[in-house]
């Protein structure tokens, strides 16, 4: 699907009509309790899709919020929304109009929040065997995260990703997770697998991730699993020197059920893994300097972290680009890649915040340095301009898209961070 045609539902989306006012009335005075109950529902969901809009600045981009209620109310109306108009920032916004459902807007209204009620959940599919999938020789691989809008900067990364792989498939190819608005089935089918650049990756693996699950997680069980050729929701893949873990940091919110951590610590005791160095891939974060922690991912793997057994960790969640120091007392690099399609403002603590010397950036893009804070090592976070967003006063306001590769060469592993063109912004050696 072409980027101009990927639906946004914005706040006014979801007000409702004037002209349907007295019909509403009238229906909540017949419907009631019930009525009062689902319009108490529906407003909880129109005021923090407002305060998301708000702390955004723009009501004209895809903005969403970290709630379930919020982002699958957005993802049922561009689902059953016939009425569109296009966005001068990109995209089409969903209007409402009487063929939404086929019902007048309060009945859409009930309908809605039945569903955003409902709570089922695809089961958990995890991988048969405690067993690494094996790759020989040097490895390249390429991520991102957060990407799955259709919007913005995402198909010039997978564009970039394309080009990228030209002469040469990365080894392993990946998406760190979050399909929006709530990774529907519909959403994966219009937002995800069209625009990912599957040739791309010899191996391609998919994360999953809080907006998947939102909506039970059908769509990243039953559409992307199945078309990625991938066991279970976690997985691993080794070389003569690294082992790469990707987990399910979603199915259990923001943390791991005893089962996937038995399997991690059953897979790193067999014989063909032992002396090598591993890697970890998440959705959400085990730390962070500019949100919320992940107390319960440190305490699933902290037997783990304590004696310094993971080399590197990277996730998304976020939508920032962070590269953290070498946090001391786990000898670990942390790393945030969720600037892959989502518009996230520049924030001030960041923009008032000194260069890095030791990383100018390129172009008009720049690592501004954040010193540490309890627990959460220093850091430089990417800021600058989106170029990829239509509307100048959009560009100055959200910052830039892009993605991260990788290059496994015996014992050593170079990182890369790109903007969404190709632009290398940020180079390391991890040995």
């Amino acid at each position: 699907m072409d980027a101009s045609d990927q639906k946004v539902v914005t706040l006014a989306s979801m007000r409702q009509p004037s002209s349907t006012a007295g019909e509403s009335e009238e229906a909540i005075r017949a419907g009631a309790p019930r009525a009062e109950v689902d319009r108490a529902l529906y407003g909880r969901v129109v005021r923090q899709l407002q305060e998301a809009t708000d702390e955004a600045g723009a009501s004209d981009v895809l903005v969403t919020a970290p709630d379930r209620e919020v982002s699958l109310a957005q993802s049922l109306l561009a689902e059953g929304g016939t009425g569109t108009k296009p966005l001068d920032s990109g995209g089409q916004e969903v209007q409402f109009g009487t063929g939404v459902t086929g019902f007048d807007w309060f009945r859409w209204m009930w309908s809605l929040t039945d569903r955003v009620r409902r709570k089922d959940a695809h089961p958990l599919v995890r991988p048969p065997h405690p067993v690494a999938d094996r790759l020989t020789g040097d490895l390249a691989v390429a991520m991102t995260a957060d990407w799955a809008t259709g919007l913005y900067g995402a198909p010039r990364i997978a564009d970039t990703i394309r080009t990228m792989a030209g002469d040469r498939p990365f080894d392993l190819l990946m998406h760190l997770g979050d399909v929006y608005y709530s990774g529907t089935p519909e959403e994966v089918e219009q937002r995800f697998l069209p625009l990912w650049p599957l040739a791309a990756g010899r191996l391609n693996r998919a994360l999953n991730a809080n907006h998947d699950m939102y909506s039970g997680g059908f769509g990243y069980f039953e559409r992307i699993l199945p078309k990625f050729r991938q066991s279970g929701s976690y997985f691993a893949v080794q070389n003569e020197h690294w082992l790469l873990v990707g987990l399910d940091t979603a199915y259990v919110d923001h943390d791991m059920d005893a089962k996937q951590v038995e399997w991690l610590n059953d897979l790193l005791r067999q014989d063909d893994v032992q002396g090598r160095k591993v890697v970890l891939f998440s959705h959400q974060q085990p730390f962070s300097r500019l949100g919320s922690q992940g107390p319960k991912l440190q305490s699933a793997l902290g037997h783990l972290l304590g004696r310094q057994a993971v080399t590197a960790w990277y996730w998304g969640h976020e939508h920032q680009c962070v590269i953290y120091d070498l946090h001391e007392e786990w000898g670990m690099y942390g790393r945030c890649l969720g600037n892959g399609g989502v518009p996230e403002p520049r924030k001030a603590e960041v923009k008032d915040a000194p260069a890095d010397e030791r990383h100018p950036g390129a172009g008009e893009c720049t690592w501004r340095r954040l010193g540490p804070t309890p627990g959460v090592p220093g850091c430089i976070v990417l800021d600058g301009p989106n170029r990829d967003m239509a509307k100048p006063v959009h560009q100055r306001r959200f910052g830039p898209h892009g993605f991260m590769t990788l290059q496994f060469t015996g014992p050593e592993l170079v990182e890369r961070v790109h903007l969404s063109d190709g632009t290398e912004l940020f180079r390391n050696t991890i040995s």
